[in-house]
């Protein structure tokens, strides 16, 4: 199963900032994170990570699923980068560090910052990646809840 979703109500965290939780289901794994809600809506993620899953549908070879907009200016954004091989789809966690950026960073468009996919087994890095099964993915991206057991 494939699928990206916000699953608690927003609250303030201890600092004073809205979030909620998140949760990228790849497979039988559930990777949790947290969604900042200091710029962008619910919404404005649903809406974006349906554009982005929708990407890899329709042929590219990678895709970035935001997790964490943090406003213009110089703060650093989290994204979910998306590679497409063979039947598979590879996720990571990736930073976008706005300093570092030439053009003002969109969170609607994030897909240019995923760069190439660096198999972290291969190379013994210490980034956790995630695979899952292509098909999950399509059929998330079509509203079809796959396994149909799930």
């Amino acid at each position: 199963m494939f699928r990206v979703r916000v699953f608690t109500p927003p609250a303030r965290n201890e600092e004073g900032l809205l979030q909620a939780g998140g949760e990228l289901r790849l497979g039988t794994e559930r990777v949790g994170f947290l969604v900042d809600l200091t710029h962008w809506t619910v919404a404005d993620y649903e809406r974006q990570w349906k554009t982005g899953t929708a990407r890899l549908l329709h042929g590219c070879p990678s895709s970035a699923l935001m997790t964490a907009y943090r406003g213009p200016g110089e703060a650093t954004h989290l994204i979910w980068a998306l590679w497409r091989e063979g039947g598979f789809v590879y996720a990571q966690e990736h930073p976008v560090v706005v300093t570092e950026l030439d053009p003002p960073f969109d969170p609607t468009n994030p897909y240019g910052h995923v760069g190439e996919r660096i198999p972290t087994s291969v190379h013994d890095l210490p980034i956790p990646e995630w695979r899952v099964d292509l098909v999950q993915v399509y059929a998330h991206a079509m509203g079809i809840r796959w396994p149909l057991a799930s």
